[in-house]
C-alpha cells in the first residue's frame, strides 16, 4: 500500500479516482482557500499547483487541473488543456509556461490523464509542434470518470403519467435552464403532459461561458419558473437531486458548452436516459435512440458550439440574437422530440430501451471497479 497525494480542483476528483482504493489517498485542499486564489498573486499561476507543507510520508501525487513542482512520481488529471495552459501576455509569462510545460516532459511525470476524447484532442492541438511534443503524447491516455450504479434494472414507463424532465445546473443559460424553461413555455400551450423541474442556482451573465454578459437579458425567461408545469428546487442536497432524477423519465441539458457533463452519469447510475448536444465530451457517451436523445447543435474541429463569440463581441445585439435564437432553436428541437417519443405506439417498450442503454453506458464506460484497479496499478507501477 502506498500512500497517494491528490491535489488540485477538487470538484472533478471524486469521478476521477478510484472508489475503494487500496492504497491510502491523502486529500489536500486548494491552497490558498478563500477569496484570493491563487492566480490572483499572478495570472499564469493559475495553472501551477505551488508546494504545500506535508507532515506525512508519501510516495505519489495525483494532480487534477495543475501541474506540479516535485520530484515525486506524479499524475495529472485534467478537464480541457485551458486549466493547463494560459496564453501567454508578455515574455515573463511565456517563460513561467515553459517551465510549466516543460515539467509535464519530465520523467516523473507518469501519466497525461485526459478525462475524455475531447480533452485528449484539445490537448493535442494545443502541443501541435512543440519540441517536447512526442513525449507527452506518448504519455497521454483517456480515463472517463467512474459511476458506481445505483439500480440493477432499467425503468418503466407508464402512459398515464406526466412526462418527468429533470435540469440540473448552477449556469442556467449555459447548461440549457432557459431551453428548458422555453420547451415548458412551449408544451404548455400545447397542452402536453409535462412537468419539468429545474435544480439550479440561477447562475447567469458576465464570466459565464457563451452567456450573453448582461444577466437583465434573461429576466423574462425567468419568469417561466412560475409557469404551472415547472417546478423550482433552486439549492438541495445531492440525495434529493439523486431522488429527482431517478423519478424523472429524461434529464434535459441542452448546453452550449460544457467539458464534460458529470450530472447526466450521475442520471444514467438510476437509469434515466438524457436529452442533450453534441458539443464537447457529450457524444463519446450520448448514442442518439440508445441510452438518449442528441440534439443538433453546428460545431467546429474542436467540437465547440460554432457560433459562439469572444471577448467583446460578446457584448453586442448580435451576439444576443445568436444566442437568444439558439434557445429558442434548442427548445422547439426537444419538443419535436418529446411530440415523437409520447406519439409512439411502443413507447413503453422504447423508454425501457433508452433506459436499459443508461444504464448499460454506467457499467461498460464509467465502471467504478475496472476504474479502481486501473488506478491502484498505475499507482503501484509509479512507487
Amino acid at each position: 500500500m502506498a500512500n497517494i497525494i491528490v491535489c488540485g480542483h477538487s470538484h472533478i476528483r471524486t469521478p476521477n479516482l478510484p472508489r475503494h482504493s487500496r492504497h491510502r489517498l491523502i486529500h489536500l485542499k486548494s491552497f490558498p482557500t478563500g477569496r484570493y486564489p491563487i492566480e490572483k498573486l499572478w495570472y499564469p499561476l493559475a495553472s501551477f499547483l505551488p508546494w504545500q507543507p506535508l507532515w506525512e510520508k508519501y510516495q505519489a501525487i495525483h494532480s487534477f487541473n495543475r501541474i506540479l513542482y516535485t520530484n515525486k512520481p506524479w499524475f495529472i488529471t485534467f478537464e480541457d488543456h485551458r486549466f493547463l495552459y494560459r496564453n501567454p501576455q508578455n515574455k515573463q509569462e511565456a517563460v513561467i509556461y515553459e517551465l510549466l510545460n516543460n515539467r509535464l516532459a519530465l520523467d516523473n511525470c507518469q501519466k497525461i490523464i485526459a478525462m475524455s476524447d475531447y480533452a485528449k484532442l484539445r490537448f493535442i492541438n494545443r502541443i501541435k509542434g512543440w519540441k517536447i511534443e512526442e513525449k507527452l503524447i506518448n504519455k497521454l491516455d483517456v480515463i472517463h470518470p467512474n459511476y458506481i450504479a445505483r439500480v440493477e434494472q432499467p425503468k418503466a414507463y407508464q402512459p398515464d403519467q406526466n412526462l418527468q424532465l429533470v435540469f440540473v445546473g448552477q449556469h442556467i443559460a449555459r447548461k440549457g435552464g432557459i431551453v428548458a424553461l422555453r420547451l415548458a413555455k412551449k408544451a404548455e400551450k400545447l397542452g402536453l403532459p409535462l412537468t419539468i423541474h429545474i435544480i439550479s442556482g440561477l447562475g447567469r451573465g458576465s464570466g459565464v461561458p457563451t452567456d450573453f454578459p448582461d444577466s437583465d437579458k434573461y429576466l423574462e425567461d425567468l419568469k417561466l419558473l412560475n409557469l404551472n408545469n415547472v417546478v423550482f428546487h433552486n439549492y438541495i442536497p445531492n440525495e434529493q437531486v439523486m431522488q429527482l432524477l431517478s423519478q424523472s423519465h429524461f434529464q434535459l441539458m441542452a448546453t452550449l458548452q460544457d467539458t464534460y457533463g458529470f450530472s447526466i452519469i450521475e442520471g444514467f447510475t438510476v437509469a434515466t436516459p438524457a436529452i442533450t448536444t453534441n458539443v464537447c465530451a457529450l457524444p463519446e457517451f450520448i448514442r442518439h435512440g440508445e441510452n438518449g436523445y442528441m440534439l443538433e447543435l453546428p460545431i467546429n474541429e474542436i467540437r465547440h458550439w460554432s457560433n459562439w463569440l469572444y471577448g467583446e463581441k460578446t457584448k453586442t445585439d448580435e451576439y444576443w440574437e445568436i444566442v437568444n435564437s439558439t434557445y429558442d432553436y434548442l427548445a422547439e428541437q426537444a419538443l419535436q422530440q418529446i411530440i415523437q417519443f409520447l406519439d409512439r405506439t411502443d413507447k413503453q417498450e422504447h423508454y425501457e430501451f433508452l433506459s436499459a442503454g443508461a444504464l448499460a453506458q454506467v457499467q461498460n464506460m464509467h465502471n467504478s471497479e475496472k476504474q479502481n484497479e486501473l488506478f491502484d496499478n498505475l499507482y503501484a507501477a509509479a512507487v
